[in-house]
């Protein structure tokens, strides 16, 4: 999938979550972001993931 086909959805799969980060599966397992799961199905609110970039991202001084 697409990360534009990604960035319509609010519920992402574990795969679209870690594709939507450009990171691996077992990175965000790790991460502290909020998830759903239902039975064994684990799905991520994009609007969480959104936040969750917002409030881990580094500005490192000198860049523009």
């Amino acid at each position: 999938m697409l990360n534009s086909e990604i960035s319509g959805r609010e519920v992402l799969s574990r795969e679209e979550a870690a594709t939507f980060l450009g990171i691996c599966k077992t990175t965000l397992d790790s991460l502290p972001i909020p998830r759903i799961k239902i039975r064994r199905r684990v799905l991520y609110r994009k609007s969480e993931l959104d936040e969750w970039l917002i409030r881990n991202t580094q500005i490192k001084d000198g860049l523009k």
